[in-house]
């Protein structure tokens, strides 16, 4: 039910999944299902249980992905609508003006961002580059074949299970990488048209956001089970008619 941090022995609560920062990704994929649910009261308890479930596994990419999701999917919904092109172009030139102290501002925030959890920040430095090290001297095109247990400097966590692209990386090389990541795109770009005009896409553009953010933390080969509901949703919203969306974001544009 629960693990105990060993950097300050607090306790990490996982529930039903293999470790804390897993609850935390499932509670992302709950957050936005919830937020659909037409009944005013269960949407608030489905919310206020995915927050829950969020701030319990004292995950900080779980309290992260949140507001990063929701922002992202309010812009990228919204490329068809002149007033949000306007307002990123203005943002754009506010953010140009005060780059410096934006700048300055999230290298604090990264450091302290790190410093919340050192020792876990240091581990997964430490796998990430044994995995880009490793791949690209012994085995850059097909990668090892095999998940390897990492070093005592690692706390013997698998090379790449703290990072889905290195992973990728040292386990299937370049072609895989590759293979994961043409489909992202592509999954991407078709979830961004057809969310100018359709609800269900909107949610589907939600998960792929959560699951972009989660390949820095996660690997999500082995946690597919755990988010299967935020790939229902996608494939949902692939199956929608590209071309009626794409014709619709254009007039209204």
């Amino acid at each position: 039910m629960y693990e105990i941090d060993p950097s300050n022995g607090q306790p990490r609560w996982r529930l039903f999944t293999p470790w804390a920062p897993a609850l935390g990704f499932v509670g992302n994929v709950y957050f936005v299902l919830a937020s659909q649910e037409g009944d005013r009261k269960w949407r608030f308890l489905g919310i206020m249980g995915a927050i829950f479930m969020c701030v319990i596994s004292v995950s900080r990419l779980a309290l992260l992905a949140i507001p990063i999701v929701f922002i992202l999917t309010k812009v990228l919904s919204s490329l068809s609508r002149p007033f949000a092109l306007i307002s990123i172009g203005i943002t754009s030139v506010l953010g140009g003006l005060v780059s410096p102290v934006l700048i300055m501002a999230l290298e604090s925030f990264s450091d302290k961002f790190r410093s919340a959890r050192a020792d876990s920040s240091r581990v997964r430095e430490t796998l990430g580059r044994i995995a880009i090290d490793r791949w690209q001297s012994e085995a850059p095109i097909w990668g090892h074949g095999i998940v390897e247990r990492g070093p005592h400097v690692a706390e013997f966590m698998p090379i790449g299970s703290h990072h889905t692209w290195f992973g990728l990386l040292f386990v299937k090389g370049i072609v895989g990488f590759i293979a994961l990541a043409i489909p992202f795109i592509w999954s991407l770009v078709d979830l961004v048209i057809k969310s100018q005009t359709s609800k269900t896409a909107r949610v589907g553009l939600s998960m792929i956001c959560i699951l972009f953010l989660y390949t820095f933390g996660e690997n999500l080969e082995i946690l597919a089970y755990l988010y299967w509901l935020a790939l229902i949703m996608m494939g949902i919203a692939f199956s929608e008619d590209q071309r009626t969306h794409f014709e619709v974001a254009l007039y209204e544009t």
